[in-house]
């Protein structure tokens, strides 16, 4: 049974992110508000951590994209994705007890594609931030969708 909400809706996410600088799986979680059936935007946050022998190294990322929907055909959509990216990572050595960070501002750019059923939306992305930080990302996660519309009143 596929279904679309009718929009506006907000949708809270999770995902399993991989990043291909780091070789690591991270977690990514989002929130996206849909004003329409073609157009969402909104914030996500990712957290990588990796250990080493020497220590660890963490990656932290906060984006804001926008995603223009392609509907291809019974729920499942295609979607082009740009936004803004602010990545920090933090490398922890062991012997010295001490850190490093770096930080950065970038910009996003990738594709996605996502199947709607029902209230649920899954979607597999993948991501290339372009800065002194950059990285490849693929997003595997699910949304789920709530109807901010305002139900029409019944006349008695």
């Amino acid at each position: 049974m596929v279904a679309q909400v009718a929009p506006p809706t907000i949708m809270p996410g999770l995902a399993a992110t991989y990043s291909t600088k780091l070789d690591a799986v991270g977690v990514n979680a989002r929130l996206y508000y849909a004003a329409d059936h073609h157009y969402c935007f909104g914030p996500e946050v990712s957290y990588f951590k990796k250990t080493f022998e020497e220590g660890e190294l963490s990656l932290f990322e906060a984006n804001a994209n926008l995603h223009y929907i392609i509907d291809l055909k019974d729920g499942l959509g295609f979607y082009p994705l740009g936004g803004i990216n602010y990545s920090q990572e933090t490398e922890t050595l062991n012997d010295e007890m001490e850190q490093h960070s770096k930080d950065a501002f970038g910009l996003n750019a990738g594709a996605g594609f996502h199947y709607a059923n029902g209230r649920f939306l899954f979607f597999a992305e993948y991501k290339y931030v372009i800065s002194e930080l950059d990285d490849h990302f693929l997003s595997i996660g699910a949304l789920i969708n709530f109807s901010l519309a305002k139900e029409p009143k019944q006349k008695h």
